[in-house]
């Protein structure tokens, strides 16, 4: 705790970064054509980057977008960063009045997929006027506002060269205005003008042939709940080793498959190309490598996480006050029997998971979170100790007699996140507790999540990274994806007069808007492990299993690199299969 009171003293240092790399993909080597098909439960509901919330959008948004798209790109098996639309860079550096500033050199001829020249008049534009723009409201602005609240700037000093600039140090300025994606200007400006952005890039726009950008495919046909069909982009600026143009296939095919046992049996039927097995059916698959030529491996734990949590603010207050009860919530975390999710539905091919930053990132600390391991009798215990108890039938009350019965959701099609359901729901129907277990499409829950704040207790999950403070727009106060418990600021249904803040959320709100201002990475490990202590000790979500990284794909795809950061597409423009 001492720890987290110092600041700037440390603010004297200097990143410096040598842009001396090739790209990625710069040694390639492939044969072009064919299709690479994946298969996805979901389809988009936006391929607007600022819109987008859910991984079924920013799937098919990282294919136009991403992918090289961005100033700089990350490796996915020896993370380091790459050029990419910048070909070197000067800074992170300090600046004489206190501020950090970075210098981009953008590589020349590089050209939108509608054939219009990329100039720094696209990334200005992007970063001031879409992604830092106070009536565009994103996710983004979560992520890259620095401690006193001050959002990155862009001055054009050239046609190919650009300025980033805050007012003060921000730690991740490197990593997240490089990572950026970049919007086209020529197409976009009139959105802005307008004040309609949020328009810009609807689905409706794919089969409208609209979308234009930087990354290796572009989406041009979506027929909803069957696929959506990519073409390499003619002007992507990648070439291999032998100077040919990247990428290698002429066509992505997202093919929409509504659940995990049809996309198993579509993948060993030969219509998919890659599939992520369930730990109980990896085993079986690896059986049948030769018979079905796949490959199928496995590497450490993934970032995700899957949990469970309630809604702070449900329609109904008696069930509020139930949820935002924490003797209510380590009841919960109590009765989760993790061993037996491990067991029956990982096939042992899981790790218990206690802290909300991910096992494989170095700023994991599993030294300082609290353990739930399973005990109903504790549970039990807890809802005493919460001013629970038990009528005559067994069932569980509140202080005022109410039988304790809610809702328990996931996303239908997900059998996983199914099975974790029935585990819980079982456990606390053992507590007395009536949980009616309901499935719902995934687009329809990020709705009532986002949007209407109809539901009351979920499992689901978030996506995650070697860095928390990508968390930020889900841990803030006043963050868009602070689902459990939005702002009355950010949420309407949110009423002001009941909003409840209990004070360590406001410490974790503290920890991310100011652990972007220290440079010392040992300081910024102890913000993040009294994050991870917060958390766990008081349990906004409680964390289940996480699932070590299993990957299928057929053994024709070529230049398949497994690593930490990245499964079977993170280098998608290399990618090839033999025919």
């Amino acid at each position: 705790m001492k720890k987290l009171m110092v600041l700037l003293a440390v603010l004297a240092v200097v990143f410096a970064y040598a842009a001396q790399l090739p790209y990625i993909g710069a040694d390639a080597q492939g044969k072009p054509g064919g299709q690479f098909v994946i298969g996805t439960l979901n389809g988009p509901k936006t391929v607007n980057d600022v819109t987008a919330k859910e991984t079924s959008s920013t799937d098919v948004i990282d294919m136009f977008m991403g992918y090289g798209g961005t100033l700089i790109e990350r490796h996915g098996v020896d993370m380091e960063f790459y050029p990419a639309i910048a070909e070197s860079w000067e800074g992170p550096r300090l600046t004489a009045d206190g501020g950090m500033e970075i210098i981009w050199h953008i590589r020349k001829g590089v050209k939108f997929s509608d054939g219009q020249p990329l100039t720094a008049d696209d990334i200005v534009f992007t970063l001031n006027d879409i992604y830092t723009n106070p009536d565009i409201p994103s996710s983004m602005q979560d992520v890259l506002m620095s401690t006193n609240g001050y959002l990155p700037k862009a001055e054009k000093i050239d046609d190919y060269t650009v300025r980033m600039y805050y007012p003060e140090p921000f730690r991740l300025a490197f990593r997240y205005l490089g990572g950026m994606y970049i919007y086209p200007k020529h197409l976009a400006e009139e959105y802005v003008k307008n004040g309609n952005f949020e328009e810009f890039w609807t689905v409706d726009a794919i089969n409208k042939g609209e979308v234009v950008g930087l990354g290796p495919y572009i989406p041009v046909e979506y027929v909803p709940d069957q696929y959506v069909r990519f073409v390499k982009n003619p002007y992507y600026w990648k070439k291999d080793a032998n100077g040919q143009q990247l990428p290698y296939f002429d066509e992505v095919l997202f093919k929409i498959i509504s659940n995990q046992d049809a996309m198993r049996l579509a993948f060993e039927n030969g219509e998919i190309d890659i599939y992520g097995p369930r730990g109980t059916e990896f085993a079986e698959l690896k059986e049948k490598e030769k018979e079905l030529n796949i490959v199928v491996t496995t590497a450490g734990p993934a970032y995700g996480t899957t949990f469970i949590t309630f809604n702070w603010n449900a329609p109904d207050p008696v069930k509020r006050k139930w949820f935002r009860n924490e003797y209510f919530r380590k009841a919960v975390a109590y009765a989760i029997d993790k061993e037996s999710i491990i067991d029956t539905l990982y096939n042992g091919l899981g790790i218990a998971q206690w802290s909300p930053v991910s096992m494989s990132s170095p700023y994991y600390n599993e030294d300082v979170v609290v353990k739930y391991e399973y005990d109903l009798d504790l549970a039990r215990a807890m809802l005493e100790m919460g001013g629970f108890s038990w009528n005559d039938k067994g069932e569980l009350v509140d202080e005022d007699g109410n039988v304790v019965k809610f809702l328990l959701t996931t996303n239908s099609g997900n059998r996983l996140r199914e099975g974790v359901a029935n585990i819980i729901q079982d456990a606390l129907k053992q507590l007395g507790m009536d949980v009616t277990f309901t499935q719902i499409d995934f687009n329809t829950l990020v709705q009532k999540l986002l949007n209407t704040g109809d539901w009351e207790s979920i499992i689901i999950g978030l996506t995650g990274g070697d860095e928390p403070q990508g968390g930020a727009n889900v841990w803030r106060t006043d963050a868009s994806l602070h689902f459990w418990n939005y702002s009355p600021e950010v949420a309407d249904f949110v009423d002001p007069n009941d909003y409840y803040l209990p004070d360590w959320e406001v410490e974790i709100d503290k920890i991310f808007r100011e652990n972007v201002r220290i440079l010392d990475e040992n300081i910024v490990k102890d913000y993040f492990s009294r994050f991870q202590q917060l958390v766990s000790e008081h349990l906004p979500l409680i964390y289940t299993v996480n699932s070590l990284r299993l990957y299928a794909y057929k053994a024709t795809l070529r230049n398949v690199k497994i690593g930490p950061l990245g499964g079977t597409t993170w280098n998608i423009y290399e990618e090839w299969k033999e025919q």
